[in-house]
Order: structure tokens, then sequence, then C-alpha cells
């Protein structure tokens, strides 16, 4: 067993939360939010979460987590575990893309420990990756992708820095409303002038 499954050096450190890399333990964690949460009402949820798993989907779950644990990472990091200070997860956070355009990629974020809502440690955690992704690479600009019925993720978007820059009118429909998906940016000067 290599040092990431156990021991992981934090690639940010706020007052609040740490990002770090998974670890073998986070398996109860990920899959305790498999199937719960407030998060799965927000991130896409017409995509449809898994109510309950069988024994064997869980264990298969398990085993596919330990083995990505044996993965090259890249660097900068695709994602990372949300922790508090003193080492309790409570969520992920993100990035994807950069294929189409190489020098931009999305960012994403889900806290999925319900009593941590609202109370700053997602929109530290985000600040935190975005500074993280600035920091370790040549990429010019970040996105972050978000829905209309979700005004919490705008809040924290607008809050550390993103900047609306439109919408897509009624690209989802979802219990009986469509929806409008919001795109906001960040360039790399801004985050630079924001620390």
């Amino acid at each position: 067993m290599n040092a990431r499954n156990t021991d992981p050096t934090p690639l940010a450190t706020g007052q609040l939360v740490v990002l770090r890399d998974q670890i073998t333990s986070d398996v109860d964690a990920f899959l305790h939010w498999r199937t719960y949460g407030e998060w799965r009402l927000w991130d896409a949820p017409w995509e449809g979460g898994s109510d309950a798993l069988t024994s064997k989907e869980e264990l298969e779950y398990r085993e596919r987590f330990v083995s990505r644990l044996e993965d090259e990472v890249p660097s900068p990091r695709q994602r990372a575990v949300i922790t508090t200070r003193v080492g309790k997860p409570l969520g992920w956070v993100s990035r994807y893309g950069g294929k189409d355009n190489p020098l931009v990629w999305f960012v994403g974020i889900d806290i999925g420990e319900d009593d941590y809502l609202n109370r700053g440690y997602g929109t530290e955690a985000l600040k935190l990756w975005v500074n993280y992704l600035f920091a370790n690479s040549e990429y010019h600009k970040l996105c972050l992708d978000t829905w209309s019925f979700n005004p919490r993720m705008m809040r924290v978007a607008e809050k550390i820095g993103f900047i609306p820059e439109g919408f897509q009118r009624h690209m989802q429909f979802w219990q009986g409303e469509w929806l409008d998906l919001i795109h906001y940016g960040m360039l790399r000067e801004e985050c630079e002038a924001k620390r």
C-alpha cells in the first residue's frame, strides 16, 4: 500500500477546510454520499442517484475506489477531497474539460455532509481549489456552470470572484419546470488581483 492510500499531503489548507487526495478510508464517506445528502438535490438530480446499493454493488464500488488510488495522479489534480481541519471528509472539488479548449477548465464542488452546508465550508473549499489550480498550471480561465434552481451555488461563485457570463435558456426540464444553465468564468488575472 502506498502512502497516498493512508497519509496524503494537503493540496491546500484554509481556516475551515483542507483539500487533499483521496485515501482508502474515504470510501465509507463516498458510499454514504451516493445514497444520502442534500447535494443530490442540486447536482443534476435528473441523472438519478442510487437510493440503495446491493451488497454486491457496494463491494464493487469499494474495489474500484481502492483500485483508483493506485493510478498515477496528475498535477494539478483533477479532484480533491474536502475535509475539516481535523480530517472529517465533507465532500469534493473537481476540474474537467480542457480537450476542446486546452487553456480552460470547468470546476465543480459538492458538500456531501448536510450539517456543513451554509456555513462557509463550500465557499472556502472552492476558493482554495481555484487558487490551487491557477497556482499549479498555465491555464488562462476557469469556468463554472450551475442551474437556475441553485441560487446558493450562484452566490458562492460570485462571492469568490466568478463573473456571470451568460446563460442558456431552458436547457433542462425538471419536475415540471424548464431550467436555465448559468455560466460563470474567472480569468487568471482576476484571481491574482483578488489575492
